[in-house]
């Protein structure tokens, strides 16, 4: 029990760290993108760039952007660099 408590925890931490990465910038032509704020780059997805999305549709990434960040963060070895 006591290591799910931790594992819960480090997951919440890793979420509230992380939740101001990912905004939302809208494009000349009314269609939005997805930014990841530490890069100043348009954050992509399984290999997509979030570029030219519907408002709506961009919303619905920044959770699963969220999520993905804090799965890699749990699974991440100490010492490993970069991209999960």
């Amino acid at each position: 029990m006591r290591n799910l408590y931790q594992t819960l925890r480090a997951s919440l931490k890793l979420l509230l760290m992380d939740a101001q990465r990912y905004d939302l910038k809208e494009e000349a032509d009314g269609s939005w993108t997805v930014i990841d704020k530490e890069t100043g780059q348009t954050a992509e997805l399984n290999g997509e760039r979030l570029a030219h999305l519907s408002l709506h549709l961009a919303n619905e990434y920044l959770p699963l952007l969220k999520l993905r960040d804090t799965v890699s963060g749990l699974i991440r070895k100490p010492g490993d660099e970069g991209p999960a």
